[in-house]
């Protein structure tokens, strides 16, 4: 059946379907939809509210998406995101202003995301709560159970279920026939089993690609050329990636880098080769081997691929 959510996608219409659930705390008509307003906003809260008497919903107040106010005294912020990320000291801006109306304690901030991002490290530590796609399925989940047939509500749950399913799909497609969305889901998976690791969209002219990149080092030659090494996933491409710290050391800094790549990844037998330009940030060499292993159906094996990187770690170390 046509979704309506399929066509609209940006945030404010996810404003908009979140201000409608919200009001739903208000009437009684419905109890499912009730209910599950209310758990919205005990989740919203991190389990602090469970019961009230009437809230106040406003959109872009002060600028900010979503203000829900609990019973005249308790507010909860929330910075709704679909694909993109806060800018320009937003989130302490809101959060400050606020606190001008509302004691600190009685404030609930929360960044309020359905898309998918590296992490959340800068966002929790502005003192912010992730309210993440997994969190909203939970609480739309539960209206689910509870019966709920409202169109609105079906036609936006599983607009969001189609996105979370389409992810995860990397563990349910062939290698070979992942798409934009099943990278998203691999690389998030990996980085619940590598350390300080990152992905994101690098541009390119063709289009650009996902990328991840993690395991920096930093070193200095006996001739004081110093330079960062790193490695990074280019979707099915693993490469060696270094960055000088003077560009015009760029030349000397990647042969040396790759004299020493080369003899320790013959010592350990990876197999590997020349690539890559001349720039700040240069792809010094790239695996020849699929560093991605598979069942024999061609569908992902996670530990051993995990295994596999972690192999080529092994070797790095010892540069």
């Amino acid at each position: 059946m046509p979704n309506i959510f399929n066509w609209a996608t940006s945030e404010l219409s996810q404003d908009a379907f979140i201000c409608w659930l919200l009001s739903w705390a208000n009437r009684k008509e419905s109890k499912e939809l009730f209910e599950t307003s209310k758990l919205l906003i005990n989740k919203l809260t991190n389990g602090a509210i469970i019961n009230f008497e009437n809230i106040e919903i406003h959109k872009q107040h002060q600028n900010i998406d979503i203000v829900c106010i609990v019973d005249k005294t308790k507010v909860i912020l929330i910075e709704d995101k679909v694909h993109t990320d806060h800018h320009s000291n937003q989130l302490e801006r809101y959060y400050s202003a606020l606190q001008e109306q509302y004691a600190k304690e009685n404030i609930y901030p929360v960044f309020f995301k359905t898309g998918d991002q590296s992490n959340f490290i800068t966002i929790r530590n502005i003192g912010y709560q992730t309210f993440l796609r997994n969190d909203f399925l939970e609480v739309l989940n539960f209206g689910i159970s509870l019966g709920i047939k409202n169109d609105i509500f079906i036609d936006f749950y599983e607009h969001l279920t189609s996105i979370e399913n389409s992810v995860q799909s990397y563990l349910n497609l062939p290698v070979n026939e992942w798409h934009w969305d099943s990278w998203k889901g691999f690389y998030t998976a990996l980085q619940h089993r590598l350390e300080d690791c990152e992905w994101g969209y690098v541009p390119q002219k063709n289009g650009g690609f996902l990328g991840f990149w993690w395991y920096w080092y930093s070193k200095e030659t006996n001739d004081n050329l110093k330079y960062e090494y790193y490695l990074q996933l280019e979707h099915n491409k693993f490469c060696f990636k270094m960055s000088p710290e003077d560009k015009k050391d760029a030349e000397a800094t990647r042969s040396h880098f790759r004299n020493l790549l080369y003899l320790k990844a013959k010592e350990h037998n990876i197999d590997i080769y020349q690539n890559g330009r001349i720039g700040k940030w240069m792809t010094v060499a790239a695996l020849s081997n699929p560093y991605i292993k598979t069942h024999a159906n061609g569908f992902l094996d996670l530990n051993s691929t995990i295994e596999n990187i972690k192999r080529i770690q092994r070797m790095i170390d010892e540069i």
